[in-house]
């Protein structure tokens, strides 16, 4: 394999990861607050949507 193809792999990887590990630790965030609070969050036009696109409803 060509370094610099493997080096590409690598980046993409770390990338990947750290994008995952901010993903589980929003979600770990979300988790932790009130459920007022996430009431409060899904009534904004805005932010609602991106709670429901990733399942969270509040519920």
């Amino acid at each position: 394999m060509k370094p610099e193809l493997r080096a590409r792999i690598i980046a993409y990887n770390k990338a990947v990861a750290a994008n995952r590990e901010k993903s589980e630790d929003f979600m770990m965030l979300l988790e932790a607050l009130p459920p007022g609070q996430v009431k409060q969050l899904l009534r904004d036009p805005v932010c609602g949507e991106i709670l429901k696109k990733y399942g969270i409803t509040g519920a």
